[in-house]
C-alpha cells in the first residue's frame, strides 16, 4: 500500500512505530501509522468468509448473564428496511470485527497522533483549560444532593431515605484539576469507531433527533453530531477507572459502587437496569468517586472520574418514574434505540439526568481527570 517508497521511509517508520526498542510492532499501532500515511485499505477478510456475529451481550435483572449465539446476519422477514435479524437483534448489534474494518478504523481521532500507548500525561496547558473550564461549566450549585450522595452518619444505602436526606453529605463548591491524562488506547478505540460507524449507518437511514448534553463540549478533536456522539463523565475509585481505560467497562458491576441500596442489601439495581451510567453533570459523577492519594505521583486527597466518549445514537429520552427496565434494554438491543436519556430533570423536578449505554463498545473512555474536591 506504500508503493514506491525506499528503505529510508522503512527504518523511519520502524523506529516511529518503536520497533527498535521493543523488535515487535503489533497491528494495532501498525494499523494506526498506516492510516495516518494516508492508507485507508480494507483489511479484505470479508472476501475470504467473514462473518458478522452478534454481539449482544446483557446482564438481566436476575443477575443472569446473556449472549447471543447467531454467527450470522440474515434479516428477518418482515422487519422494516431489514433492520432485524433472525435472532431479534439489529443490524448494528452485527458488528463484523474483520470484514467491515479498515486500516482507519485503527486511527486515532481526527487531528491527532498517538505516539505512546496507554495512559499518557496531558501537557497541552490549552487542553487542560479546556477540561478544568468544563469541570467548572458541568458543576451543578444548587439543588444538587441525591440520596446516592449518602448520610453524613451511616454512609449510602445503610439507613432510611428520610435520615439520609436530614443528614445529607455536603455536596462540593467545586472541583479543581489537578492531574489529566489521555487514554491512548488502540483496541479500545477501535472497537468504538466500528460500533460508531455502525449506528451511525442506522442514524443516517432512520429519522433521529439529537439530544444536548451538557458536557458534549469541544476539546480537541470533534464529536460525530449525526449520531448523538456525546462527552459525558463517569466517576469511580482511581483503580477502577484505570481498570476501566485498560479493558473497558463491566456492566455487570452496575450497582455494587456508591448505588443506592436497600438497608442490608450489597448490590442495588440501578434505576434504568445493567448498563453503563454516565452524567452530563461531574456533579453527579462525582457522587461516585472516592477520596484518595497517589504516592506514585505526590498527589493527595484526589478523586478520579473519566470523560467518556459515547455514542448515543437515536436515544430513548425517559422522563417519568414508569420504568420497565426489561423493555428499555430490549428496545436498545431488539428495537429502534441505541442508549437511553433518563431525564428526571424536565418533569420530575429531579437534580440530574443521565446517559445509559447497555453495549460497552459504544463507551471510549477518553480521559481520566484527577480532581480536587472544594468547599
Amino acid at each position: 500500500c506504500f508503493k514506491g517508497k525506499d528503505d529510508a521511509f522503512l527504518d523511519t517508520a520502524w523506529e516511529d512505530l518503536g520497533g527498535l526498542g521493543s523488535g515487535t510492532v503489533n497491528f494495532a499501532r501498525f494499523a494506526s501509522w498506516a492510516a495516518a500515511e494516508g492508507s485507508d485499505l480494507g483489511l479484505g477478510l470479508d472476501e475470504v468468509g467473514a462473518k458478522r456475529p452478534c454481539t449482544c451481550r446483557l446482564q438481566t435483572n436476575e443477575n443472569t448473564k446473556f449472549r447471543c449465539s447467531c454467527t450470522e446476519f440474515k434479516a428477518q422477514e418482515g422487519s422494516p428496511d431489514g433492520l432485524l435479524c433472525e435472532c431479534g437483534h439489529k443490524a448494528s448489534m452485527h458488528r463484523s470485527e474483520t470484514g467491515q474494518k479498515s486500516l482507519s478504523s485503527f486511527a486515532p481521532p481526527a487531528g491527532l497522533a498517538w505516539e505512546q500507548e496507554g495512559l499518557v500525561p496531558v501537557e497541552d496547558e490549552g487542553v487542560l483549560k479546556k477540561l478544568q473550564d468544563l469541570l467548572t461549566a458541568s458543576h451543578k450549585d444548587k439543588d444538587n444532593w441525591t440520596r446516592d450522595r449518602g448520610c453524613a452518619e451511616h454512609g449510602v444505602g445503610k439507613c432510611a431515605l428520610a435520615c439520609a436526606a436530614a443528614k445529607r453529605v455536603p455536596v462540593p463548591t467545586g472541583y479543581r484539576l489537578r492531574k489529566a491524562f489521555r487514554n491512548q488506547n488502540y483496541v479500545l478505540w477501535q472497537r468504538y469507531a466500528l460500533a460508531k460507524s455502525a449506528i451511525a449507518e442506522e442514524c443516517n437511514r432512520y429519522a433521529h433527533s439529537d439530544s444536548s448534553i451538557l458536557s458534549s463540549v469541544a476539546i480537541d478533536s470533534d464529536l460525530d453530531r449525526g449520531c448523538n456522539e456525546w462527552r459525558v463523565f463517569h466517576g469511580s475509585g482511581l483503580q477502577a477507572c484505570k481498570d476501566i481505560c485498560g479493558s473497558n467497562f463491566r456492566t455487570g458491576l452496575a450497582g455494587t459502587g456508591a448505588t443506592w441500596k436497600e438497608p442490608g442489601k450489597d448490590t442495588g439495581v440501578p434505576l434504568y437496569g445493567y448498563g453503563i451510567y454516565c452524567a452530563e453533570h461531574v456533579t453527579k459523577a462525582d457522587e461516585y468517586a472516592k477520596v484518595e492519594s497517589d504516592t506514585s505521583l505526590d498527589l493527595e486527597k484526589i478523586s478520579a472520574t473519566l470523560l467518556v466518549r459515547c455514542v448515543g445514537g437515536r436515544a430513548n429520552v425517559v422522563t417519568t418514574n414508569e420504568i420497565d427496565t426489561e423493555k428499555l434494554r430490549k428496545d436498545v438491543f431488539d428495537g429502534p434505540y441505541h442508549s437511553v436519556l433518563g431525564d428526571r430533570v424536565a418533569t420530575l423536578g429531579k437534580p440530574f439526568r443521565e446517559v445509559v449505554i447497555y453495549d460497552k463498545d459504544q463507551c471510549f473512555p477518553e480521559f481520566l481527570l484527577l480532581y480536587e474536591r472544594q468547599y
